[in-house]
């Protein structure tokens, strides 16, 4: 099917907000296919450039070898199709493909060297600094053994002023350092490498600090080592990318004695395997990852490991003996053909040494409960630290395991997130390692909130919608009447749970799915309130265009309201259970969103309902304004449902804005006048103004219109905003 520019535009329009992956990825190459065949070269360009920038910053690079190539043979052609910028990103780009080139084997070498030749030749033609180029002459020659080369290219670049083709003052002396380190000069590397540390560049600290790891713990200086380790880590955890530099952290984990920690690491990891960035991140990580295990079969060799479901598949359960032979002969088979490449046994032997690493002096402790944390705690905490201590000693893993969790929830009930985080990682972990799935379950939770104390939301956010969507909810557990929704009794109600993450995901699809989920849950359980307040939560998480909701969704909220209104006060049964403030909460976000699509008749209509049941509510005794203040929502609205309830200004600053779309400026500005009486502070009624502003001229009211945006400080360009 053929496409017209405009939908080319759109479509790659559309693939800036997608995750990195194969469904970008083909979005990406069915653009470029059609742009081609439209003969559309500077569309097809560009493209191929942000193509080029993705699959670099991806676990795909090699993709990228063919994009970049099509465009600097485009450019060469016709230069003068393109924008001066154009010539910069293409030389830019060019230090991607050499860091790439050398990482696979089946390239040639001489053509990593007639491409770093073409850079050279593209700088000094353009009067650039040779900065950038000796930098990758060094990585190269660093990469093929050949140090003598690789030093002489450092010194020199060390002397050449950096220019805007330089890389950022963090990735310059992360590069420095893998040399300096391949020449054993650990403390030039540790001096070169420290103000990397403080950089801003996306790469950084992750990089910096991976490759600091081993100069750390070679010139003693192991507390630093596990302070960087753990700075990296929790920025690679989650990103394949990152293969190489979790390299490093297992490397590090033999080093300063943590074999325990670097089996975690392996277990968790070794799915990445499967698409590793380079067959040179490939080799590194399996050959850091047999130095582990054999420091584990050592101990104990039928240690089981135990890895995680990953897109919907599980590697089997392996023996430690078993997966170091395995990993070892695939770390060596990749290290034949660079060697096979580079004329050399450079890399062989290199990995050779890796996997024969063992610890260097006396370990550093790096679990949280390795270290000073008895000592610095209360009671309680102290008390529950030496129960694990103890009963791992006697062998009793469960009991340590649970004893892991409890100092968790104690250190965040302390508030001591970062350590509360550390040790719920550990306890989910052992627990999982021993199949104690309603323990398990419970402690993710408790990791989840961890998390979210501590800042780290995506993460929490993850580790709850894995919690949710796995297998753990099958059985109902047993509870207080209402308040079970299958899952361990430990845990809260799923409905909680699923509101919990809307929450925590903020604004989009995603979120509001997860608040119709709860809604549904809260039903099923006969909690209404709680019901109506999720339902219009996710009214308002969704995006407000009608045709950017997900695959229908919109229509599936839309229908729950419609239902949950039949059977809500004032438009249901009389005896309902909700009250009329969830109610009409609902009825707001519902007339909100049949406003935005298109239906204001039926907003206004929704909204008079709503005002209804406030001023009855307030007929009760409650008062006008009983019902709480909405929340805020992500884009700076309200979220009407919240803590279930609306206040009657709200819904009246709504109606009149309905009313004007309706072309009833005078009953407009009767509604956001009344709504204005009702406010505490004036100075925050910006809506109300506007609407009150905007049915005067709509009426003619010139005069009263100057007078009106004179005494509120605004103008009539304001209102068009």
């Amino acid at each position: 099917m053929s496409r017209s520019e405009q939908e080319l535009r759109q479509l790659f329009a559309g693939t800036h907000g997608m995750p990195t992956g194969a469904a970008k990825f083909a979005a990406l190459e069915e653009v470029i296919r059609h742009a081609d065949a439209l003969g559309l070269v500077e569309f097809a360009f560009d493209v191929r450039m942000s193509a080029t920038r993705m699959y670099q910053h991806s676990w795909a690079p090699a993709k990228s070898f063919l994009t970049f190539s099509w465009c600097l043979a485009a450019y060469d052609r016709e230069p003068e199709r393109f924008a001066p910028g154009h010539e910069r990103s293409l030389l830019w780009h060019f230090k991607w493909m050499v860091y790439n080139v050398h990482q696979f084997p089946e390239i040639p070498l001489q053509r990593a060297r007639d491409l770093v030749d073409d850079m050279e030749r593209r700088y000094r033609r353009g009067g650039h600094s040779m900065h950038a180029v000796l930098q990758h002459r060094g990585l190269v020659a660093e990469s093929i053994g050949e140090l003598d080369e690789a030093q002489d290219f450092y010194e020199r670049m060390a002397l050449t002023r950096r220019d805007g083709l330089s890389d950022c003052s963090g990735c310059v002396p992360s590069s420095q350092v893998r040399t300096l380190v391949a020449l054993g000069r650990d403390d030039e590397a540790i001096r070169v490498g420290e103000p990397a540390v403080r950089s801003g560049c996306t790469e950084q600290p992750q990089w910096i600090n991976s490759e600091l790891l081993l100069p750390l713990v070679r010139t003693g200086q192991g507390t630093r080592a596990v302070e960087a380790h753990r700075t990296a880590y929790r920025r690679i955890r989650d990103n394949p990318h990152h293969l190489g530099e979790l390299a490093l952290n297992l490397l590090f984990c033999v080093r300063s004695g943590n074999v325990g920690r670097g089996l975690d690491l392996i277990e968790r990891h070794l799915s990445w395997l499967d698409r590793a960035r380079t067959p040179l991140t490939e080799m590194e990580f399996a050959a850091a990852a047999v130095a582990v295990l054999s420091r584990a079969r050592e101990q104990e060799a039928g240690t089981v490991l135990r890895f995680p479901t990953v897109e919907g598949r599980r590697r089997p359960d392996a023996r430690v003996a078993d997966l170091a032979v395995e990993l070892r002969e695939r770390a060596l088979a990749v290290a034949e053909r660079f060697d096979v490449r580079n004329g050399n046994t450079f890399q062989s032997s290199r990995m050779e040494e890796w996997m024969a690493a063992g610890p260097i002096g006396e370990p550093t402790p790096l679990s949280v409960f390795e270290r000073d944390l008895r000592s610095r705690s209360g009671e309680r905490i102290h008390r529950l630290a030496e129960q694990v201590a103890a009963r791992t000693a006697a062998g009793d893993l469960t009991s340590a395991a649970r004893a892991r969790a409890a100092v968790a929830e104690a250190l965040l009930a302390e508030e001591r997130h970062a350590e509360a985080v550390e040790a719920a990682e550990e306890a989910v972990r052992e627990l999982d390692r021993l199949d104690l799935t309603a323990d398990l379950a419970a402690c993710r939770w408790l990791l989840a909130r961890a998390y979210r104390a501590d800042g780290r939301r995506q993460e929490a956010g993850r580790v709850l919608g894995e919690l949710l969507d796995s297998g753990e909810w099958g059985q109902p557990a047993e509870g207080p009447a209402g308040q079970s929704a299958g899952g361990p009794a430990s845990l809260p109600p799923r409905p909680e749970l699923e509101s919990t993450l809307g929450d925590w995901l903020g604004y989009g699809p995603a979120a509001a799915a997860r608040f119709l989920a709860a809604a549904r849950g809260f039903e099923a359980a006969g909690r209404q309130e709680d019901a109506l307040t999720a339902l219009a939560d996710a009214l308002d998480r969704l995006p407000w265009a009608e045709q950017e909701a997900a695959d229908g969704l919109l229509a599936e909220i839309l229908k729950e309201t419609e239902a949950a209104l039949g059977r809500a006060p004032g438009e249901g049964p009389a005896d309902s259970a909700a009250p009329a403030t969830a109610t009409a909460g609902l009825l707001f976000a519902y007339a909100r969103r049949l406003r935005v699509t298109g239906r204001p008749a039926e907003a206004a209509d929704r909204l008079r309902t709503a005002g209804d049941l406030l001023d009855a509510h307030a007929a009760t005794g409650a008062g006008a304004d009983a019902a709480v203040d909405p929340g805020m929502g992500a884009d700076g609205d309200a979220y009407p449902g919240t803590d279930a309830g609306i206040r009657r200004g709200a819904v009246l600053t709504e109606l009149g804005a309905v009313h004007l779309d309706l072309g009833d400026p005078v009953a407009a500005e009767e509604a956001a006048r009344a709504a204005l009486a009702l406010l505490d502070e004036p100075d925050d009624a910006w809506e109300e103004l506007f609407v009150i502003a905007k049915a005067l001229r709509a009426r003619g009211a010139d005069d009263e219109l100057a007078a009106f945006l004179a005494d509120h400080d605004l103008t009539e360009e304001d209102l068009d905003d």
